[in-house]
């Protein structure tokens, strides 16, 4: 089983599970974040219970991201457990949005991480052989314990755990980034070096530097879950994953545009990780500045690379990359760097910057929905 497209069966058995969470995760990503810019304007009312920088995180980390991991995910389910799967993600969505709380916010809100869990990671652990391929079923149950801690934090029954649950969530999903780029990138740059280059990418792996990779985050995981100081572990894991690129042939990814994008997302990811530990350190300004580099950059322009590129294997589509997915990627380039520059105008950036994120996600929605019309 490989990190990029675990094994899917031939006999149709199973539907295409690929195509309603990659849409619903691209449509989510275009809407919600105009949604949150409207609230933050004071255009929209928004939830008056709810911490409103930990709620736009948690849509985009356990919404939009828990989207495209169930679409990556549940490649042998049935169809009413897919259906049951995707309504839970929607009713989580409806209810986060509403600002429910109480018992029914909190079963709502759980829903999806444990069928999540139940339908993707339980199997993945059993036919896991690896030691690397473990790493995905425990990542996979964090999101649940991040969803409970958030709640935990809306119902009053722990101090800061919206902000708390909202961080693990961002842990959880860098990790999966990370150890999927450790498993992709290397495999795709050895096809592009022997094809580009006639010869063999030897030496492409440390497994100390992936090791201390999942180590690094691990530990920033543990320390967000109880309000400990993350810092430290989220540079060093930064530090490992760039010098981990560095044997990937970055430059050379610049010339494949399937690839191109998400070397260039690993490095914007490991790059806000060590800037944000920075930031927080040093005093400089709040780390969540530089966390919109790892998150827009790096979370943004990945996962929309790998649902392009997941959707071409799993329908079989002939050669070719889309035309549109180089714009794609540009635009999230120019959402992070504009979002991280807000600070010196917020009231200019933030929504430039929103409203490039927006235009990116509807543009991965036309690219699939246009494949999927495609004989």
């Amino acid at each position: 089983m490989t990190s990029e497209n675990p094994p899917v069966p031939r006999s149709g058995r199973f539907p295409k599970a690929h195509r309603p969470f990659f849409l619903a995760a691209a449509l989510y990503a275009a809407v919600s974040v105009p949604l949150w810019w409207a609230e933050w304007a004071g255009l929209l009312p928004g939830c008056p219970t709810c911490d409103p920088v930990a709620r736009h995180a948690h849509e985009m980390l356990l919404g939009f991201a828990g989207a495209v991991l169930g679409g990556y995910l549940f490649t042998k389910v049935s169809k009413p457990a897919l259906t049951l799967a995707l309504l839970a993600w929607a009713a989580a969505r409806i209810a986060a949005w509403s600002g429910l709380g109480g018992l029914a916010g909190l079963v709502l809100a759980l829903a999806y991480p444990v069928i999540l869990f139940i339908l993707g990671g339980w199997p993945f652990l059993k036919a896991a052989k690896l030691g690397h391929n473990m790493v995905f079923a425990p990542t996979i149950a964090g999101f649940a314990v991040a969803e409970a801690l958030y709640q935990a934090g809306r119902l009053g029954l722990v101090e800061a755990g919206e902000r708390r649950g909202a961080l693990t969530a961002f842990d959880m999903v860098a990790l999966m980034i990370l150890v999927m780029g450790g498993r992709v990138i290397p495999a795709a740059m050895a096809g592009l070096v022997r094809k580009e280059e006639s010869r063999e990418l030897f030496d492409r792996n440390r497994p100390w530097l992936e090791w201390c990779v999942v180590g690094a985050m691990a530990v920033a995981a543990l320390n967000d879950m109880l309000a400990g100081p993350a810092q430290f572990a989220l540079a060093v894991a930064g530090i490992a994953a760039l010098m981990r690129q560095a044997r990937w042939r970055p430059k050379l990814a610049l010339s494949d545009p399937s690839i191109g994008p998400i070397q260039v997302g690993h490095l914007l990811l490991a790059v806000g990780l060590i800037l944000a530990a920075a930031a927080d350190l040093t005093g400089m300004g709040p780390g969540t500045d530089a966390l919109h580099l790892a998150t827009i950059g790096g979370m943004g322009l990945v996962t929309s690379t790998m649902m392009l590129r997941i959707n071409h294997i799993r329908e079989r589509l002939p050669p070719g990359w889309p035309v549109a997915a180089v714009p794609i990627a540009g635009l999230l380039v120019i959402a992070a760097d504009l979002r991280i520059s807000a600070p010196l105008a917020p009231q200019a950036l933030i929504p430039a910057s929103m409203a490039l994120w927006s235009l990116a996600f509807l543009g991965v929605a036309w690219v699939l929905v246009r494949s999927w019309a495609k004989p």
